[in-house]
């Protein structure tokens, strides 16, 4: 009853629930694993990209503080620069002499061409100085003396103010040829538009932007001016200091998460820095998802809707068959399912009305017919059985012997007294009804039996009886089962080959299922392809008619008949294979059932 009030689900219900197990989770699935390794490969790429342009632009910022400092070389050892260096304060007309030729003769060939320079100032040790093209700060001029060490010889100054223009500073050591003594410094102002324009050939979308940090941590160029010579903030100082030349890290600003990308220069420590926020790298990523997602969802829902209209159709035509099944299930074998269709569905509906008149032919014809040919059948092999039997008188034989064996006593023939009741034995035995069940005890006492009488024709033979006395009485047999399997050991084994008997075996095998006896002889065997039709008759329940029993190929009718009628009394498994038979023998082996308690 449980089974029977247990709910399933429809092939309509099904064919959904696989679309969305199948189709649609994966979809969501892979979509989402789609988008979380896209934007770590976008991103990853973003940073990478970022790292080259802030690295080249860090290089061409290295390049141009080098060119500088090469172009300025040529003052240091020019003699007109180490002769101010060596003008007394006092001597003015000396003073004034070389500043003018210095003023005009030196400094214009070094400033040609450079827009970028503001101005020069030259200063010795002795506090004597002269500048070009800018304003003299004596005190600033102290302090960045006084700020370069002896083993700086180039150093940026970072941010000033000149005439309130915002001016990079740039100092330099001017050293005597001869005793390389510090005899004064080149100060070199710098405007920052050449800076801007190198940091401003990086584009980075809408809202990214580059910024340079000196090695002091001012803010030597920012697209906010007024940040220019101000502090980093702590928490990027902090973040470069954490890091060895490059790096990248990301900083919340207003709410915005940014992604920050640095390169610091080897040449002067000075930082470049980029920063662009991170929903501008996956903005075009998050468009794609959106699109992706609808374009996923819309055909998700066709192909719902078709299926859905499919399902529908094919449940329709599923459910009028299994109705008309039901029909036939109950009896009513007239039913009929409409053949018009040519796919499937058509295809299954054909298959099903064939179906329905083979059974009823089957019913009306075969079934009887095949019931009553197997009934004749059995009859005809009892027949056949009862008529051999019947043709020996079983009285006649009795009293014959009888007067053999007094004969033999009275004249002292012991073993003719003893063949004579052997025999007697024998006949009585086997005029009993050959499917009634015995035990196997007895069976085994008939063929001891047999063996004494052949022990007396041959006088080499060994019976070898390899049996657990305790289970002979726990197992089933049918009368006469095991003497037409000796003999045809002896007739085909032994005699047939003009071989003299010489052993023949018997032993069990106790499993849990059924009891086994083999049989075993040492004549010559018959045929592989022979033993397999054997075996095949054997294992398939096949039947072998009185006329197939006689061809050639089944000359050993005693073991069709033991099986057949092991088969008829206790059903499959039970009955015969052989197991080996060749130059060296035959292992004929049974399976008799043991007795129910």
């Amino acid at each position: 009853m449980k089974l029977r009030n247990r709910k399933y689900l429809s092939i309509k219900t099904k064919l959904v629930v696989l679309i969305l197990f199948c189709l649609c989770l994966p979809f969501l699935i892979l979509g989402t694993l789609w988008y979380e390794k896209s934007s770590d490969i976008i991103e990853n790429n973003a940073i990478h990209s970022n790292q080259q342009l802030v690295s080249q632009v860090s290089n061409q910022l290295d390049s141009y503080f080098a060119d500088l400092e090469r172009s300025t070389f040529p003052l240091i050892i020019n003699p007109l620069i180490q002769q101010f260096m060596e003008i007394d304060p006092i001597d003015q007309y000396q003073l004034f002499k070389v500043t003018q030729q210095i003023e005009k003769e030196l400094l214009p060939n070094i400033l040609f061409g450079r827009s970028d320079i503001s101005g020069f100032s030259i200063i010795s040790n002795s506090g004597i100085a002269t500048t070009y093209g800018g304003n003299l700060a004596r005190e600033r001029n102290k302090k960045y003396m006084s700020d370069l060490t002896d083993s700086e010889s180039y150093k940026n100054m970072g941010i000033n103010e000149i005439d309130s223009v915002p001016m990079l500073t740039v100092t330099r050591k001017f050293r005597d040829t001869l005793t390389y003594q510090t005899k004064g410094m080149l100060i070199t102002d710098l405007y920052i538009t050449e800076i801007a324009k190198i940091a401003e050939t990086v584009k980075l979308g809408n809202a990214g932007f580059v910024w340079v940090i000196d090695s002091n941590g001012r803010i030597v160029y920012h697209p906010d001016k007024q940040k220019l010579g101000q502090d980093a903030p702590p928490a990027y100082l902090d973040n470069f200091n954490r890091h060895y030349g490059e790096g990248f890290f990301s900083e919340k600003i207003d709410g915005q998460e940014n992604l920050v990308v640095f390169h610091k220069s080897a040449l002067n420590n000075w930082i470049m820095v980029s920063e662009v926020p991170i929903h501008e790298l996956i903005v075009n990523l998050i468009e794609m998802r959106n699109m992706t997602i609808w374009i996923g969802s819309l055909l998700m829902l066709f192909v719902l809707i078709v299926v859905s209209g499919f399902s529908l159709q094919l449940t329709r035509s599923l459910s009028y068959i299994q109705r008309l099944m039901k029909k036939a299930e109950h009896g009513d074998l007239t039913v009929r399912a409409p053949e018009h269709r040519q796919d499937e569905i058509g295809t299954l509906n054909r298959s099903f009305n064939k179906m329905v008149s083979e059974i009823r032919r089957l019913i009306e014809v075969v079934h009887t017919s095949k019931l009553k040919e197997k009934e004749m059948e059995i009859k005809q092999r009892e027949s056949a059985l009862q008529a051999m039997q019947s043709q020996i008188n079983p009285h006649f034989l009795y009293n014959t012997l009888e007067i053999i064996n007094s004969y033999a006593i009275l004249e002292g023939v012991l073993p003719i007294s003893h063949m004579a009741t052997s025999l007697a034995s024998i006949f009585r035995y086997s005029v009993g009804y050959p499917n009634q069940v015995v035990t196997l005890k007895e069976e085994i006492t008939h063929v001891s039996t047999y063996f004494s009488i052949q022990k007396e024709r041959y006088r080499y033979f060994i019976a070898d009886m390899a049996l657990d006395d305790t289970m002979l009485t726990q197992v089933q047999a049918v009368r006469l089962m095991i003497q037409p399997m000796v003999e045809n050991a002896f007739i085909h084994g032994y005699e047939k080959h003009k071989l003299k008997p010489e052993y023949i075996g018997i032993s069990d095998e106790v499993t849990n299922h059924y009891y086994i006896l083999r049989i075993t002889d040492k004549g010559n065997g018959m045929p592989s392809d022979q033993m397999e039709k054997y075996n095949r008759h054997f294992l398939e329940e096949f039947t072998v008619s009185i006329e197939e029993a006689a061809e050639p190929s089944f000359h050993r009718i005693g073991l069709l008949n033991v099986h057949h009628r092991l088969r008829l009394t206790f059903g499959a498994p039970y009955g015969l294979y052989i197991e080996k038979s060749d130059k060296d023998g035959t292992i004929i082996a049974i399976k008799l059932p043991y007795k129910k308690d």
